[in-house]
């Protein structure tokens, strides 16, 4: 079975894969800190909506007319984006990188990837214990 079919595994691994890469961004941007003129790069936000949108809906059948039709789509669900904002500062060389934006930013890239990584590897437990696989 390849478990990369699975939109849940798809998507858990995509992720862990642009935090992978993000990662790589922020540590080049820490690197630059001093750099003359260097500005902070960051990379595009993964369109989860998009991602999600391209799945196909699964339909339950109804096999008693006491029960309830399957999923109906949400047209309360919004969106939001976020603005771009200025930095925090520049100095007087042109470099706009603030080490305290930086080690935000890898500090929560770290904490999204433990994340996809723990959904991953429950979601995999579960296959586990439903084929009777010893851990």
């Amino acid at each position: 079975m390849n478990l990369g079919k699975l939109d849940l595994f798809r998507m858990a691994s995509g992720k862990m894969g642009w935090l992978n890469e993000r990662q790589t961004v922020l540590a080049q941007n820490i690197a630059n800190a001093d750099t003359p003129g260097y500005h902070a790069r960051d990379l595009k936000p993964q369109d989860f909506s998009r991602m999600l949108s391209a799945n196909k809906p699964i339909n339950v059948s109804k096999t008693s007319a006491g029960h309830i039709e399957g999923t109906i789509a949400r047209n309360d669900f919004r969106i939001t984006k976020e603005r771009n904002r200025d930095v925090y500062e520049v100095n007087p060389n042109k470099n706009a990188v603030v080490m305290e934006e930086q080690l935000m930013k890898v500090s929560e890239s770290n904490m999204n990837y433990k994340l996809a990584s723990n959904i991953y590897k429950k979601n995999l437990s579960m296959f586990k214990l439903a084929l009777g696989v010893a851990r």
